[in-house]
Parts: C-alpha cells; sequence; structure tokens
C-alpha cells in the first residue's frame, strides 16, 4: 500500500508541476530577451508555444503513468485479470492522443520550427524530471534486494517498471535536447602525413618503379616506341622509300643509262 501510494505521487509530480514549469520559463525568458543577443528577443509566440508545450508534458506524464502500471502488470506476472489492462486504456488514450495534437497538429501552426528555445526548455524539463525519477526508483530496487525484511517479486517489479519507463523518458529527452542544442561527438585524432605530404602509408603511392615517365618509360623511351631506333616510317635509315640510299628510282647513283 504504501509503495502504491508513493508511486501515485512520484507519477503525478511531472503533471503536477507542469503549471510552475510554464510560469517560470515565460519569467526567464522575458528576463533574457533584455539582451541583443538574445535568442527569443523577436520571438512573438513564447506564450503560445509554452502553454502548447505544458499540455504536451502533461499528456507525456498521463501516458507515462499508464505505461508504468501496464509494465508493472506484466513484470507482476499478469496478476488481477483483464482489468490491470482495462485500468491504463483510459490514461493512455488521452495522454497519447494529447501529445499526437499538440505535437502534430498545434506547434507546427507556431514557429517552433525555428525558434527553439521554448522547446529546449520543455525537452531539459522533462530530461530532468524524469531522469531524477529514474534514479529514485532504482534506489528503491535495490533498497527491496538488500535491504528489504523479506523478498518480494512485487515490490521489485513495480519498481523496476518505473525505472525502465523514466528511465528511457530521461535518456529520450537528453538525446533530442542535445540534438537541438547542436552537441557533437568527439573529433577524430588527426593522422600524421609522412613528410613532403602525400599520403600516409608504405609504399608511396608515386614510388618506386614510377608509373609513367619512369624506367623503362611508357613512350618516348629506349627503345622508343615511334620514331626511334630504327624509325619507323620514312626518314629513317635505311630510308623506307623513295629519296633513301640507294635511291629507289630516278635520280640514284650511279645514274642510270
Amino acid at each position: 500500500m504504501e509503495r502504491a501510494i508513493l508511486g501515485m505521487v512520484m507519477q503525478a509530480i511531472p503533471i503536477a508541476i507542469v503549471p510552475f514549469f510554464v510560469g517560470a520559463s515565460y519569467f526567464i525568458i522575458t528576463l533574457d530577451r533584455q539582451r541583443d543577443t538574445s535568442p527569443s528577443k523577436d520571438d512573438t509566440q513564447v506564450g503560445i508555444k509554452l502553454v502548447l508545450w505544458g499540455f504536451t508534458i502533461a499528456g507525456l506524464g498521463m501516458a507515462a503513468i499508464a505505461v508504468d502500471q501496464l509494465l508493472s502488470f506484466a513484470l507482476g506476472g499478469f496478476k488481477g485479470g483483464s482489468m490491470g489492462i482495462r485500468r491504463v486504456l483510459a490514461p493512455m488514450l488521452v495522454g497519447g492522443a494529447t501529445m499526437l495534437i499538440m505535437r502534430l497538429v498545434l506547434l507546427p501552426k507556431t514557429n517552433n520550427a525555428t525558434m527553439k528555445q521554448v522547446e529546449r526548455y520543455a525537452l531539459g524539463f522533462v530530461a530532468l524530471l524524469y531522469g531524477i525519477q529514474a534514479l529514485f526508483w532504482l534506489t528503491m530496487v535495490f533498497n527491496n534486494i538488500f535491504a528489504a525484511e523479506s523478498f518480494s517479486w512485487n515490490a521489485i517489479s513495480g519498481a523496476l517498471a518505473s525505472v525502465l519507463v523514466s528511465g528511457a523518458i530521461g535518456f529520450l529527452a537528453i538525446i533530442m535536447l542535445g540534438a537541438k542544442s547542436g552537441w557533437t561527438g568527439p573529433i577524430p585524432p588527426q593522422r600524421m602525413q609522412p613528410p613532403g605530404g602525400g599520403q600516409q602509408g608504405y609504399p608511396p603511392q608515386a614510388g618506386y618503379p614510377p608509373q609513367g615517365g619512369g624506367y623503362p618509360p611508357q613512350g618516348g623511351g629506349y627503345p622508343p616506341q615511334g620514331g626511334g631506333y630504327p624509325p619507323q616510317g620514312g626518314g629513317g635509315y635505311p630510308p623506307q622509300g623513295g629519296g633513301g640510299y640507294p635511291p629507289g628510282g630516278g635520280g640514284g647513283y650511279p645514274p642510270p643509262a
């Protein structure tokens, strides 16, 4: 009973403090817009985006509670019959529909795609809140294993379900926040270049023997290919055709009688 009450309180926190998130974010952004370099200085839709993101977070909280209860029901061995599934259908449908309407219908009507400060605030809020919850429920799992008076799989399975749901939401929110914030992976180390440039490794790509113009040369080398020794065609030695030695035809030596 205590675990059930504690679980309901912890799961309701993200929904309960959504108004605080909206008010605090609006106040901070208003102060930040006084700077000349503020990313929201010319954003005229901060208020509507905060309200829509507030509904999105509330819908996420309702859906998370339903998934948590469903996973706890499954890990607990499906005890209680179909009621364990039917009781989570309403919050799952309402929460999921709220998120879809906000994300796919209403938020695209705003400048959320270009002015991302409100979205970063919302993702940071979700990541921090559900990440802390995941740490709390992970502690409860270990307490039920090491410090409980008697082993109870029901208590462990319930806390484990909360760890999986909260951890997954928090992790995805961190990944999305990092992508929106422009984080990058580590820069790969630069390879050492050999003296004089060129590609690294052995043997060099333009090494020995040279490809083209090397030894033996390909074209124009020794023996030459075309125009070499002996020459191919007229004008060589001995000449091919007329005008050679001895001349073919008239005008040679000795002259014909």
